[in-house]
């Protein structure tokens, strides 16, 4: 058939920029959301090592599924999270700070 080999070539172009955009925007993210949580952390910084190993990136769990996060690097990152009435996390709060501004600019390049 004349001109599918085109237009096959345009839409793997076209999901290739899609995807490379949506990656951007992921990075932008994690990276406000790491900023974030380490700029807000509500911990006492003794060492430091809790508050640097506040990292954020994403990866893609499958050709379909891009996944965005916020976690700690030190063992006893889930007893901040969660001890004491969860009065030091931050993590959740990183995540809902920036999930909004992150779907939408998704929603924007899939606009385009």
């Amino acid at each position: 058939m004349a001109g599918s080999e085109q237009v096959i070539k345009n839409l793997y172009k076209w999901a290739t920029m899609k995807k490379a955009g949506i990656e951007g925007a992921s990075l932008v993210a994690a990276n406000n959301m790491q900023n974030y949580a380490r700029a807000n952390r509500r911990w006492k910084d003794d060492t430091g090592n809790a508050r640097a190993g506040l990292h954020g990136g994403h990866f893609w769990e499958n050709p379909e599924v891009l996944k965005v996060y916020i976690a700690h690097s030190m063992y006893y990152g889930i007893f901040l999270e969660m001890s004491n009435n969860r009065k030091f996390q931050i993590l959740e709060e990183s995540r809902d700070r920036f999930k909004d501004s992150w779907f939408n600019s998704v929603k924007r390049i899939m606009e385009q």
